[in-house]
């Protein structure tokens, strides 16, 4: 089971080589650290190429999504604990 968030959130990053990896994201004022990223994927959003990132904290898996047009992060979705 998954719950559609769609909010534009903080993230700590590290830049390196080509990659990003994120290892942390601020939404509604708590901060989740990621503790391992399970999937990366790319879209495109009319010009504007998206990656996105699911990611495991605190037992729950979450959607991160990164507009590289606009620089802007997105918590898109995330998956509940079983």
């Amino acid at each position: 089971m998954f719950t559609i968030i769609e909010e534009q959130i903080s993230v700590g990053v590290v830049f390196a080589s080509g990659n990003i990896t994120p290892k942390f994201f601020v939404w509604r004022d708590k901060r989740y650290s990621v503790e391992k990223i399970t999937f990366l994927w790319n879209s495109k959003v009319g010009s504007a190429e998206v990656y996105h990132f699911a990611v495991v904290s605190d037992g729950s898996i979450y959607e991160l999504s990164y507009n590289l047009k606009t620089s802007c992060w997105r918590l898109d979705k995330i998956h509940e604990q079983w």
